[in-house]
């Protein structure tokens, strides 16, 4: 996501798993991580939100995948 606000339509437009239209980005903004402006047509991502979504998590297990793949092969020699 590149925008940090987004219009109404643009929202009910997002495919939701739950379905579409403007309750989950409602929930969103229960929950902290959007506000809206007072004629909610427009949402706006919070630094909650922001530091949600820039959050880049490593798999721990491509390091020992890696590790154990070199020592598999020296074991066989």
């Amino acid at each position: 996501m590149t925008a940090e606000t987004l219009p109404l339509a643009a929202i009910k437009a997002i495919k939701h798993p739950v379905g579409g239209g403007d309750a989950p980005a409602l929930s969103l903004i229960q929950k902290g991580y959007l506000t809206v402006d007072d004629g909610r047509q427009n949402f706006t991502l919070t630094p909650k939100a922001k530091d949600f979504l820039a959050y880049d998590p490593k798999p721990e297990f491509e390091e020992a995948t890696t590790a154990g793949g070199d020592d598999a092969e020296n074991d066989a020699h």
